[in-house]
């Protein structure tokens, strides 16, 4: 497994097209993102179908391009906002890797309220 401690991790929100190589992603994330790939960090994109992500980072050296497709119908949770870049951490890389949805944020049940005479 990667180390991803201390690296800045962007995605760009919405669907890609995943038929792109480095240097179309390169110029995602220069021309759409708005950001120089150069100065470091893993940049990630997901398909419309969401089953398969690929992500793109600079090692001072050259670029690598890294995929990762699921299989049995599993999805990956994706934001689908306006924004044109959204940065996460490692942990929740690893959760999203993971199948955890990061991007639902779900409210404490010490702080959901029931609403009087209503019943669940």
């Amino acid at each position: 497994m990667l180390d991803m401690s201390g690296i800045p991790i962007y995605l760009l929100p919405g669907y890609s097209d995943l038929r792109r190589g480095i240097n179309g992603f390169v110029s995602v994330i220069t021309n759409i993102m708005e950001m120089d790939v150069t100065l470091g960090g893993l940049y990630i994109f997901c398909g419309k179908r969401r089953d398969s992500i690929k992500c793109v980072m600079w090692d001072k050296t050259g670029f690598l391009l890294l995929q990762k497709k699921l299989v049995g119908g599993y999805t990956f949770a994706w934001p689908n906002t306006e924004e044109k870049v959204k940065e996460i951490s490692g942990d929740d890389l690893l959760a999203m890797l993971d199948g955890i949805d990061i991007f639902r944020r779900f409210t404490p049940w010490e702080n959901v309220r029931m609403r009087p005479g209503k019943a669940v």
